[in-house]
């Protein structure tokens, strides 16, 4: 039984690029970055370093590969901003308040990069999968969305130091005592979002996949019975159950394994000093308590500890 779950989790920890693997097809990853391309946040995000805009406004710097001899780093610091892909829709990572605000986790944390970089943040909203085909591509400088670390992505992007560690959990309907580990997934059927880990994880376990675009949707299915389970970050399922005070679902199995969260860069050279950059401002950030203070805010725990 051991054997058989380990291999599971390895299976989907280094499953392809297609939340935190990507892309399932060109189509798809044509329409998610044309959705991302089109789509930004009409309200701005608040503080010095971070603002929200439609991703039609600004190319990013990445995309201008000019032949003047700059970096990366050189060229987001000469147009003054860094363009962020993110949801706006995972809450308490990335979402929209009361208000209509975009703020979260990494929505503060992006800004917190971008003030150290002096510049910034140009947050850019879209699918999950949309946006890391936007950084692969240079369409996006950087996206901060609860982006775990995988072997596979490493071959395909260039990773920060990790800001933020997790684990996943197993979500069913409270009436349902048939699956108790990630095990039982085999021949069922679990939801969640497009792109994601936690997709790959399902599949490696044996369950047929319904991708919906957010967190909410996913639990939908599960309560209404079009899907058996879901899997999903610890720490946005207790937001989940704590914002909504469902007693609809619960969570049955928590994997063992550590999830990193980190910053995915667009692969090569031009980013060398980029990465350096947005690795001092996240261990400033560690150093002076402002990433544990973030993370007790929407968290109510610091996950900014492994």
């Amino acid at each position: 039984m051991e054997r058989t779950q380990t291999t599971a989790r390895t299976t989907a920890r280094e499953a392809g690029i297609t939340r935190a693997g990507f892309v399932r097809g060109a189509a798809t990853a044509a329409l998610a970055l044309g959705a991302m391309t089109l789509l930004g946040c009409g309200n701005g995000s608040g503080g010095d370093a971070g603002g929200a805009s439609s991703a039609g406004t600004q190319a990013s710097a990445g995309a201008d590969a000019t032949t003047s001899g700059d970096d990366h780093l050189a060229r987001i610091k000469k147009a003054g901003s860094i363009t962020v892909a993110t949801e706006g829709a995972w809450s308490p990572f990335t979402y929209h308040d009361e208000s209509g605000e975009l703020v979260g986790f990494d929505v503060e944390v992006a800004k917190g990069i971008a003030s150290h970089l002096g510049v910034t943040a140009d947050f850019r909203e879209g699918d999950f999968d949309g946006g890391l085909t936007g950084v692969s591509q240079g369409t996006f400088d950087m996206m901060a969305n609860g982006v775990d670390v995988t072997d596979e992505r490493k071959n395909a992007f260039d990773f920060t130091d990790p800001y933020a560690y997790d684990h996943a959990v197993l979500v069913v309907r409270a009436d349902n005592d048939d699956i108790t580990s990630f095990d039982d997934l085999a021949g069922r059927t679990t939801s969640n979002s497009v792109g994601s880990t936690y997709a790959e994880m399902g599949e490696a376990y044996g369950a047929t996949v319904l991708n919906v675009p957010t967190l909410g949707e996913t639990m939908e299915n599960v309560i209404n019975g079009n899907a058996d389970a879901t899997i999903n970050a610890n720490t946005s399922v207790q937001d989940y159950l704590k914002t909504t005070g469902t007693s609809e679902v619960k969570i049955v199995a928590t994997d063992d394994a550590t999830t990193a969260y980190a910053i995915p860069l667009k692969k090569g050279s031009d980013n060398d000093s980029l990465r350096a950059a947005i690795n001092d401002a996240i261990a400033a950030m560690r150093e002076d308590g402002t990433l544990a203070s973030i993370s007790e805010t929407y968290f109510g725990t610091d996950i900014t500890k492994e």
